[in-house]
């Protein structure tokens, strides 16, 4: 698809998700998901397999770490994510290579 397309449908998920966040009031780790969110549908109106929007999974799995925080409150996950997602990015394609 075009470029112009990409911008246009990113731009509208982007925001459609400021709009949500700002009904829920869940600012942060929200705008992580909407970024997330947003770089997700790019590569998705460009054709891209979900394997390349690495930069979107980290961005989603650190506000997933974040709103763990905020529901469970007091355990501290945000290392042991850091050290998996170090993990995945280091070995994670060519599992994903192998296992295919």
């Amino acid at each position: 698809m075009r470029k112009e397309d990409a911008d246009r449908v990113s731009g509208a998920v982007f925001l459609i998700g400021l709009g949500v966040i700002a009904l829920i009031n869940y600012w942060w780790p929200g705008i992580m998901f909407v970024i997330g969110a947003s770089l997700i549908a790019r590569g998705v109106v460009q054709g891209q397999a979900w394997q390349n929007a690495t930069g979107a999974l980290v961005v989603i799995a650190i506000g997933l770490v974040f709103a763990l925080q905020d529901f469970i409150g007091g355990v501290n996950f945000w290392p042991l994510v850091l050290i998996a997602l170090g993990l995945f990015m280091l070995f994670g394609q060519e599992w994903l290579r192998r296992s295919r």
